[in-house]
């Protein structure tokens, strides 16, 4: 029997919709933007077909590290294998900084060449994959967008940026291709926004890696403080100190911490109910899904 603790099971059900329906989209627009990149022959679109291999891989990957979660904790894994997402994720962010790195080498090549990557770009074919490449990830954002940050772990942050910076490449090929419709003769300004592109993926996988050896290394979540959390706890009525306070995370989704809190002269139930109320307090305030509280005897001065 595999328990999920304190809302553990749902948030891991919505990263894994979010993630399937990442894969999904990312399948289609692959479909169409491969066709588009053949027949237009332009390296923008080339780029941006190819950065969907990288990204269905990780997704991929991402799904299999969330079932193996789903299993729960065992002798061996006693918080799960929730850190199997977190390799996940920096998997994810190698390959984006991977693919940023060789194709942005390849168009400052063609940049300085001054030759088209594969021939005379046809902006028509161009303009046929990114338009309806808009809308289908304009409706994957839109979709990933409405599950509450708090729920989110980091393979799911990690497809919401690619998703925001996807949208933003998108709409920068719908660009290229206006305007070489316009300008023939601009045949270097399809080379220019592959080289847009492919920095816009190198920046992409940056904040990913932070995230991941933030997790890695235990460092306390950069959205919470020390302080504010042992703050929060004094206020709980029956509360008198609060000391050797730690947060760390397993993974996005599962924050977790200790402390020893001091009460007052108080029965063992009367204890177990104000270690309840940190609980929630912890829960609804922060996001710390599981909190282990040593309770121990208020001292008198």
């Amino acid at each position: 029997m595999h328990v999920h603790q304190h809302g553990e099971g749902e948030a891991e059900g919505r990263v894994l919709r979010g993630l399937r329906l990442a894969t999904e989209l990312s399948v289609v627009v692959l479909v169409i933007e491969a066709v588009g990149a053949y027949f237009s022959r332009s390296l923008s679109l080339t780029v941006d077909a190819v950065h969907n291999v990288p990204d269905m891989v990780a997704f991929a990957v991402s799904l299999a590290a969330l079932r193996a979660t789903a299993r729960g904790s065992s002798g061996k894994f006693t918080f799960g294998t929730h850190r199997f997402e977190v390799f996940a994720g920096l998997l994810n962010a190698a390959l984006v900084l991977g693919t940023g790195v060789a194709f942005g080498y390849e168009a400052l090549t063609s940049l300085r060449a001054g030759s088209s990557f594969a021939g005379a770009v046809d902006p028509v074919w161009l303009l046929v994959a990114a338009v309806p490449t808009l809308g289908l990830r304009g409706l994957s954002l839109s979709l990933l967008g409405r599950i509450p940050g708090r729920v989110r772990d980091m393979n799911l942050s990690g497809v919401v940026v690619h998703m925001a910076s996807d949208v933003v490449i998108t709409s920068a090929l719908l660009v290229t291709g206006v305007t070489i419709l316009v300008r023939p003769g601009w045949a270097w300004f399809d080379d220019l926004a592959a080289l847009v592109i492919a920095l816009i993926l190198v920046f992409e996988s940056l904040p990913l890696f932070r995230e991941g050896m933030d997790v890695l290394t235990e460092r306390t979540p950069r959205r919470l403080s020390i302080e504010s959390v042992a703050k929060a706890a004094r206020k709980v009525p029956g509360v008198s100190h609060v000391h050797d306070v730690h947060v760390w995370s397993v993974c996005s989704t599962l924050v977790c911490m200790t402390a020893f809190v001091g009460v007052k002269d108080m029965s063992l139930q009367q204890a177990m109910e104000v270690t309840q109320r940190l609980r929630s307090r912890m829960e609804e305030e922060f996001g710390i899904l599981h909190a282990t509280f040593e309770i121990e005897a208020d001292t008198p001065a």
